[in-house]
């Protein structure tokens, strides 16, 4: 049986700009990311929290295009 990914480096690009960042996951199931960068700028996400891969992405996402802040 294969074992669950803990960690994954997402890549993208929001309303032109782009972001990436190391998602986790934390024991409890959430996600969160350890570090992100948005044009090559680190943005804090410390106490950020999702209850899935999917809406985590899509903060990041949202994050990096000016649409939610960090």
């Amino acid at each position: 049986m294969a074992s669950q990914l803990l960690q994954e480096t997402v890549f993208g690009v929001a309303d032109g700009a782009t972001y990436s960042g190391m998602l986790c996951l934390e024991e409890g199931g959430q996600f969160y990311f350890a570090q992100a960068q948005v044009d090559g700028h680190t943005i804090p996400l410390p106490d950020n929290r999702w209850p899935t891969r999917d809406a985590a992405v899509k903060a990041l996402a949202e994050i990096a295009s000016g649409a939610q802040r960090p």
